[in-house]
C-alpha cells in the first residue's frame, strides 16, 4: 500500500510539472510554442534579451502599466546575447568582421529572384561570403548570423507583390527556409521600406499592404518554427506602418534605424535628443524609440540604430542655402574618410544628384563643433556654415550608454564597411555598452 501511495504522488508530481511547463510555453495548431503573459511585474521569458518586459513595459503608452500589452505573444526564441551589438554586412565588404566585438551580424543583401513580381523566393548575393561570415562562429560560439532581405530603393522591391499573393508567400517563406538549412543561418532580418509606402514612390499598396505583411509573418514563422530570429527593420519615425498587434506575434525583436533623419545644413543625420542646440525642432532617437514604445513594443524588443556615416548638403532650399556656399560634402561620407578630412584636408566623392566622384579640397571646412543637446558632433566653415553632419567616437559612445540605460536590447550599425581601419566607432559602441573592448563573456 505505501508503495502504491508513493507511486500515485510520484504521478501527481509529474502531472502538476507538465503543467506548469505547458502553461509557461503552450502550442499554437501549427506546433510553434508560444509563451503565455509574464505575470504582472514580472520579468519576460527569457529569451535572451535584457531585463524583462515587466520593468520595461512599464514605459509602454506611457500609463505605468508592468505587462506588455502586444508582445505577451513573443516565441520561445534564443535571441542570443545581450546587450546587443548588430553589425549589417554587406557584400560589398572587403574584410571579414572582428566578431569578438559583435553579439550579431545581418548579412546583406538578400533579394527577389523577381523584384518586379516579387515571384521566385529570394537570393543572396555573394552567398561564398556569407559562409566565410558563418565560419567566424567558431571564434564567437554566441554570434547569430541572419539574412537581411530587402533593403532601400528598387533593388529591394517586390515585398509588396508577394505579400499579396498566397503561392509567392508560400515561396518566399520555403526559400528562406532553405537558406537557414543549408547555410546554418540563425534567422531573417526583414527590410521592407515600407509597407503601404515605398522609400522611391514605386511598388506599394497603401490599403493592403499591412495587413499582407501580417499574413507574410504568421507563414514564415510557421515554416521556419521556433528556432530561428524573424526581426524587422524599422522606420525611426513611423512604427505605424506595421500592425503591431499583430506582427508582434511573431516578429522576435525591431532594428529601429535611427538615421537618416536629416542632413547638412537643416539637421542633424542621427541625434540622440531631441531639441537640439542647432536645430530647435529635430526629433532624436529617444522620442523615435520612444514612439515604437508608444506603438506597443516593449523597450527589451528594441534595438537602437547607429550610423557609421554622415550626411552633406542635398541641395533642397538652394534659395536660403546657396550650393555654392553649402554644397562642399559628398552627400554621404563614410566615417573611414575622415582621417583625410582632418589630415590632408580632402575627401573623394559624390555629390548629390551627381553621377561622378570627385576629390574636394575642404581646407578651412572641416571644422569640427559639437551639439551637447543632441550628443552629436558637425562641421562647418570659418563662417559657421553648417556643411556636414555626422557620428563619431564620442557620439557613438553616448547612444550606446543610452541604449543600456534605456534598457534597450541594444543597439545595431549600417555598416561594418563604414568603419576606420582601428574600428574606432565599433570600439566605442563595444566599450560604451559592455565596459571592456569585446563582447566575449
Amino acid at each position: 500500500m505505501m508503495k502504491r501511495t508513493r507511486i500515485l504522488t510520484f504521478l501527481a508530481g509529474l502531472t502538476l510539472l507538465i503543467v506548469l511547463s505547458s502553461a509557461a510555453c503552450s502550442k499554437d495548431d501549427k506546433g510553434i510554442n508560444i509563451p503565455g503573459p509574464a505575470a504582472s511585474g514580472s520579468s519576460s521569458t527569457g529569451n535572451g534579451g535584457t531585463s524583462g518586459g515587466g520593468n520595461n513595459g512599464g514605459n509602454t503608452g506611457g500609463n505605468g502599466s508592468t505587462t506588455d500589452p502586444v508582445f505577451t505573444e513573443s516565441l520561445c526564441t534564443d535571441l542570443g546575447q545581450s546587450p546587443m551589438v548588430l553589425a549589417y554586412y554587406t557584400e560589398n565588404s572587403k574584410n571579414l568582421p572582428d566578431v569578438t566585438l559583435l553579439t550579431h551580424i545581418n548579412y546583406a543583401h538578400g533579394r527577389f529572384k523577381d523584384p518586379t513580381n516579387g515571384d521566385g523566393g529570394i537570393e543572396i548575393d555573394t552567398p561564398s561570403l556569407m559562409q566565410k561570415v558563418i565560419a567566424l562562429k567558431s571564434k564567437n560560439p554566441k554570434l547569430k548570423v541572419m539574412l537581411m532581405v530587402g533593403g532601400w530603393g528598387m533593388k529591394a522591391d517586390g515585398f509588396s507583390k508577394m505579400a499579396a499573393d498566397a503561392t509567392k508567400r508560400t515561396t518566399f517563406c520555403k526559400s528562406l527556409k532553405k537558406h537557414m538549412d543549408t547555410y546554418g543561418l540563425d534567422g531573417v532580418d526583414i527590410d521592407w521600406e515600407y509597407p503601404g509606402v515605398s522609400a522611391e514612390g514605386t511598388g506599394f499598396d497603401k490599403l493592403n499592404d499591412k495587413k499582407n505583411f501580417n499574413l507574410v509573418l504568421k507563414e514564415l514563422r510557421e515554416t521556419i518554427g521556433n528556432t530561428k530570429i524573424i526581426s524587422f527593420a524599422s522606420s525611426a519615425s513611423h512604427p505605424e506602418y506595421v500592425d503591431w498587434s499583430v506582427a508582434a506575434k511573431y516578429i522576435d525583436y525591431v532594428n529601429v534605424m535611427t538615421y537618416d533623419m536629416g542632413c547638412a545644413p537643416t539637421a542633424h543625420n542621427s541625434p540622440l535628443y531631441s531639441t537640439s542646440a542647432v536645430f530647435n525642432k529635430q526629433t532624436g532617437a529617444d522620442k523615435c524609440i520612444q514612439k515604437h514604445v508608444d506603438a506597443g513594443i516593449p523597450k527589451n524588443r528594441l534595438v537602437l540604430g547607429v550610423p557609421f556615416y554622415g550626411k552633406g548638403y542635398n541641395g533642397k532650399k538652394a534659395d536660403q542655402y546657396p550650393v555654392a556656399d553649402y554644397q562642399v560634402y559628398p552627400y554621404e561620407v563614410n566615417y573611414n574618410q575622415m582621417a583625410d578630412i582632418f589630415n590632408k584636408n580632402t575627401v573623394t566623392g559624390r555629390k548629390y544628384n551627381q553621377s561622378n566622384k570627385e576629390t574636394i579640397d575642404v581646407t578651412g571646412k572641416n571644422i569640427r563643433k559639437w551639439d551637447d543637446v543632441a550628443k552629436v558632433p558637425y562641421l562647418t566653415d570659418t563662417q559657421g556654415r553648417i556643411l556636414l553632419v555626422y557620428d563619431d567616437p564620442e557620439s557613438v559612445a553616448e547612444k550606446g550608454k543610452f541604449a543600456v540605460k534605456e534598457g534597450l536590447l541594444g543597439a545595431m550599425f549600417w555598416e561594418y564597411r563604414h568603419d576606420d581601419d582601428n574600428q574606432s566607432l565599433l570600439k566605442s559602441l563595444v566599450q560604451s555598452m559592455y565596459g571592456k573592448n569585446s563582447v566575449i563573456q
